[in-house]
């Protein structure tokens, strides 16, 4: 909890492994709330924490990836997020309807994590 239990966090390791947001700026557009400064931090920590990566391009583009560790972590990621959609869906979904999360991963990549969710 020390590494994913800070503000912002789940956030960005939610952006980078479920939606593959990997740009800083486009980090910042898609976490309303999020500043450069934290999210400088939080990004630096998880690096050093071996969670993500940065890769730069030939363009000199800094590109963020998970590592292996990181894709460990996001099942548990994804049973949060289980959790707050079943127990409260109120505050999370305007309609205030529980979903599973089939119904909130409709992507390739997250499905994949979700039917391992479910195998394990």
């Amino acid at each position: 909890m020390g590494v994913l239990g800070r503000k912002w966090t789940t956030l960005i390791l939610r952006d980078v492994g479920f939606r593959r947001i990997d740009r800083f700026n486009h980090l910042l557009e898609s976490i309303p709330g999020l500043t450069p400064r934290v999210s400088s931090m939080r990004l630096k920590k998880l690096e050093r924490d071996g969670i993500i990566q940065k890769a730069e391009d030939k363009d000199s583009v800094i590109r963020w990836t998970l590592t292996e560790k990181g894709e460990d972590a996001l099942p548990i990621l994804m049973r949060l997020i289980a959790f707050g959609s079943k127990w409260y869906a109120g505050d999370v979904f305007d309609d205030k309807v529980p979903r599973s999360l089939n119904e909130i991963f409709t992507k390739p990549e997250a499905q994949a994590i979700v039917q391992r969710l479910y195998e394990s």
